[in-house]
């Protein structure tokens, strides 16, 4: 068995990472790999000499010496350090672990041990690339909990006060294996019947959209969280024209909010392929570990619901229970003369991603909410306003859920954006990745919205 994680997710060239590694073998090596259209083999490195270390518990920094809930000594975690060269192309890595006398020499991107994800960041301060990624670490964090074992949990799997020998903070830490690959989530048995890929890991949904976009030609930097977290003087965000991000991006810290929001007044331009967007509301105790605080939407919150920056909420969207609802669900366009469907032949009252293989609206999905009398009717919907969703928020696509049985709130998914100096466009769904290359609307409409968003 070997597991690792990074001590930094996030690296530039030229500098060293950190990876932190238990093994019950003797030896090992790590094979590094970017992952893009493709996935190629960068450096391998030489052997290293093996150490096995007890687990943590979830909210500890598994980098420093600790104590378990009986009082029992857990060591830190040995540091292996590894050069990550000037010529090493930005974008998202792959740290495959090889146990001495095993071979892995064409490793899938997703695993419960034996990986470690980590960004090789651009710090060039006048990149070439227009378009910036965000990986959802928070998000993957919150699910991870690392391994099936009785002291391993989640934000979702915290055990009750009454059944620990001591108390416990409601955290989990970044500083430990997991993280989009390497660890268990919490929810890996609520299979998508599409992709049995586990949903909260990189695999499932950023995965498919980097990949797309490398093939499809465009040049894409990439950063997590964290970086947008520490960005407050707008020195990362502030080079791009857009920040993308997309699937399940559900945990976001005042900081993070706050700075993309910032972004968006000074002219740049955010695009969420995703649903369930900007859910909670985290803060961090320390510098790796953090906790859920209310819902953005939450009036304890004591900030504007996260439709003010999004344009939807899940408010008004909902989850599809265990995808054992059997009407499809797609998005009914309006206003088909706007520039996000150019060249989509599509007109007014036409859908698109309904089709039984495909399901564009799901698995969780956000909304602007709007009379539904109006939909019932089937004339063109425009937002209230009441729930939060700013003036101007244009509705181009609404994905009715409620005829298949299920959401909340309004129970419809809502395709649109707005401009505020900025312009923000929100797909609405999870699963707008899943349909990336296999539906040619949702492939044409990301290309409007990538051309027009990220032109500088």
């Amino acid at each position: 068995m070997i597991r690792a994680y990074p001590e930094d997710p996030s690296v530039v060239p030229g500098a060293d990472l950190v990876l932190r590694v238990s093994t019950t073998s003797p030896r090992f090596r790590v094979d590094f790999y970017r992952f893009g259209a493709e996935t190629t083999l960068v450096s391998r490195s030489g052997w290293e000499t093996g150490r096995h270390v007890p687990d943590h518990l979830p909210y500890q920094d598994w980098g420093q010496d600790d104590v378990g809930l009986d009082g029992e000594r857990l060591a830190a975690w040995p540091a292996y350090r590894f050069p990550v060269e000037e010529g090493w192309r930005p974008g998202v890595h792959l740290a495959v672990l090889v146990e001495d006398g095993r071979v892995d020499e064409q490793p899938g991107v997703d695993a419960r041990s034996a990986r470690a994800l980590f960004v090789v960041r651009n710090d060039d301060p006048t990149p070439r690339a227009h378009v910036l990624y965000k990986l959802p670490l928070l998000t993957y964090h919150a699910y991870n909990c690392v391994s099936a074992e009785s002291t391993a949990w989640s934000l979702y799997s915290v055990p009750a006060a009454e059944n620990l020998p001591v108390a416990v903070p409601p955290c989990v830490s970044f500083r430990r294996p997991g993280g989009g690959t390497g660890g268990t989530p919490w929810d890996i048995h609520n299979y998508d019947p599409f992709d049995p890929t586990p949903r909260q890991t990189f695999v499932h949904w950023d995965a498919r959209f980097l990949a797309w976009l490398e093939g499809n030609g465009y040049d894409v930097d990439v950063c997590t969280d964290l970086d947008v977290h520490a960005d407050d003087g707008l020195e990362l965000l502030a080079r791009y024209p857009l920040l993308v991000s997309a699937g399940h991006d559900e945990y976001w810290t005042d900081s993070m909010r706050a700075n993309v929001a910032s972004a968006v007044a000074r002219g740049h331009n955010v695009a969420f392929f995703g649903g369930n967007t900007c859910w909670w509301r985290v803060t961090f105790d320390d510098d790796c570990s953090f906790r859920r605080l209310v819902e953005w939407s939450d009036p304890a919150s004591g900030h504007e619901p996260e439709n003010s920056l999004t344009g939807v909420s899940f408010r008004n969207g909902g989850e599809r229970d265990r995808d054992d609802h059997p009407v499809p669900v797609g998005y009914r366009v309006q206003h088909a003369d706007h520039w996000v469907f150019d060249g989509t032949g599509l007109a007014d009252g036409a859908t698109f991603g309904d089709a039984p293989d495909e399901y564009l609206v799901g698995y969780e999905c956000d909304g602007a909410r709007f009379d539904r009398r109006v939909l019932e009717r089937r004339g063109t919907v425009t937002p209230t306003g009441e729930d939060g969703t700013p003036p101007g928020f244009v509705i181009l696509g609404v994905g009715d859920v409620a005829a298949s049985g299920w959401g909340t709130g309004n129970r419809a998914a809502t395709m649109g954006l707005y401009t505020d100096n900025g312009t923000v466009f929100n797909g609405a769904t999870t699963d707008w990745p899943r349909l990336l290359g296999q539906n040619p609307v949702v492939d044409r409409v990301t290309h409007n919205v990538l051309e027009r968003l990220s032109a500088g």
